[in-house]
């Protein structure tokens, strides 16, 4: 501090080496910051963090993709896709996000047009240059992104936003890649593809979700006559649950499919005539053998009742997951991960042969669990039936994953196999539940994508509802104008006629200080 007197000496405060020393610190502060950038998201629902998917999606990209986001400026598009682009701009360099104006950029508008080849105005899936609000493009391979995928409106007043599942999904579309085959087996009373409109019958939100994620399906049969070969060319091969046991000849015709380096998706769960033995036969024993699994002729009952889903008798419970990359995300309680639910269920066990892979755990039961053989009368259980002397004790193995060497230099892995205890792993539900409860969903989009060596299912849970607009109806217009005309002018009405009376009462009477009154001491 200088003395009293002296002059203010400059320098102390110009002095060139501290400006130096706080320019490199900002400048190292400023690149650590743009290398380690840390993002919190406290919106409601976490609606700007991105999902597992979309993340792969993003460091996989090693082209340019281009966004045009076709939107004015005081347009709310700006304000709901501007915080999700940035989280995406935070996970990879290749994106280029343009912002287009109609009114200012009619010209790029036409340029667009001319660009992408669409002198119908019409693209591949049916939908028009003019639906677009988002047009994602890679060279000449574009995808076209409309009001309707960004924002879900369940009625007139809310809706679901779904920005990130579309913007993922047409980031994968203007990709290149092979796209994986999946063959569904026939014939042994499997899941349909086809829509039935049935959750128990059908998988028509599963098989929705794979088309859109670049999957190629289809069936097999393997009980065509002089088709030895019914897998070729599939790239995994899916047993949505069965009600009648493949023959001799198909399950060797599977068997030989994995042991040359396939993979298979296995859910076989109790039959639907579960107290009789035949329901209990699968015909798969010899094909997942190999694998190091066996399955257990008992249904899996939770009497932990913290785990037990209610109304469900104990056959429907929450399991407990263990490390895997088919559980990916799921096996990690520092965050939160979403819980698997899984119902009627049968257990399985390691098997150990001459040339057997080893077998991983993937979903179990807990200790408290228990597998019940003999199901005589399970159609009037109204609670979790008593445990017999020769029950399975838990904890139980309800999902298993194994991987064989590979056959050959050339293959990128040998044969895999997943297996679950449970058709209704398939449940169209399952995609519906909300992220807490998302864990079924995941833990089949993670076994498809380990199984065909390919990236995640685009698998995006719905986003809590929002406030999409306010309805006016006959009787609120009524009671707006009524508020408007009535009551507001009104109530500034008396409040003028108070502060008219309050200064009528103070007039004329003398005004006395109470600073002065301070200063007098009275």
């Amino acid at each position: 501090m200088n003395a009293p007197g002296r002059p203010f000496d400059v320098s102390t405060i110009l002095n060139p080496a501290g400006w130096v020393a706080t320019l490199v610190l900002s400048t190292v502060i400023n690149i650590v910051a743009a290398r380690h950038m840390v993002r919190w998201d406290w919106s409601s629902g976490s609606r700007f963090t991105l999902a597992p998917a979309t993340v792969e999606t993003l460091h996989s990209l090693h082209e340019r993709i281009d966004l045009y986001i076709i939107s004015g400026g005081g347009e709310s598009l700006r304000r709901s896709l501007g915080p999700i682009l940035q989280a995406y701009r935070a996970e990879t360099v290749e994106l280029d996000i343009h912002w287009v104006d109609p009114d200012r950029d009619a010209a790029l508008l036409a340029d667009m047009q001319r660009r992408f080849g669409l002198d119908s105005n019409r693209a591949e899936d049916g939908r028009g240059f003019a639906d677009a609000v988002v047009v994602v493009a890679k060279g000449s391979r574009h995808w076209f992104v409309t009001s309707a995928d960004l924002f879900d409106s369940a009625d007139e007043t809310r809706g679901k936003p779904r920005e990130e599942r579309a913007l993922t999904l047409g980031i994968r579309h203007v990709v290149d890649g092979a796209r994986a085959r999946l063959c569904f087996t026939v014939g042994h009373g499997e899941l349909s593809l086809a829509d039935a409109g049935s959750e128990r019958d059908g998988i028509g939100a599963l098989r929705d979700l794979l088309q859109r994620s670049n999957f190629d399906l289809g069936t097999a049969d393997a009980n065509v006559p002089d088709v030895h070969e019914p897998f070729a060319g599939c790239t995994a091969v899916i047993v949505a649950g069965l009600r009648t046991a493949f023959s001799p000849e198909e399950s060797n015709r599977l068997r030989t499919y994995l042991l040359d380096g396939g993979s298979a998706l296995v859910a076989v769960g109790p039959g639907d005539g579960a107290d009789d033995a035949s329901a209990w036969s699968s015909g798969l024993d010899s094909v997942i053998a190999p694998f190091g699994i066996a399955l257990e002729d008992a249904l899996v009952h939770e009497a932990d009742s913290a785990l037990r889903i209610p109304e469900t008798h104990g056959e429907g419970y929450f399991v407990s997951v263990r490390p895997h990359p088919v559980t990916a995300g799921l096996s990690n309680p520092s965050t939160y991960p979403p819980r698997v639910a899984l119902f009627f269920a049968r257990p399985m066990r390691h098997v150990s042969s001459p040339g057997a892979a080893t077998a991983a755990d993937l979903l179990v039961a807990s200790d408290r669990a228990f597998g019940k053989r003999d199901l005589a009368g399970v159609g009037t259980w109204d609670d979790v039936p008593p445990r017999d002397l020769d029950d399975l004790n838990g904890p139980l193995v309800v999902a298993m994953a194994s991987e064989r060497p590979r056959t050959t230099d050339a293959s990128v892995h040998g044969g895999r196999v997943v297996v679950v205890g449970s058709r209704f792993i398939f449940a169209d539900d399952n995609w519906r539940q909300p992220r807490p409860l998302h864990g079924a969903a995941y833990f089949m989009d993670n076994a498809l994508s380990w199984l065909t060596a390919s990236p995640l299912v685009v698998d995006i849970p719905d986003k809590p509802e929002l406030m999409a607009g306010m309805r006016i109806t006959d009787a609120s217009r009524i009671e707006i104008k009524r508020y408007v005309l009535v009551f507001m002018p009104l109530a500034a009405l008396l409040l003028a006629v108070s502060v008219w009376a309050w200064r009528r009462s103070s007039e004329g009477k003398p005004y006395r200080s109470v600073h002065r009154a301070d200063r007098t001491g009275s």
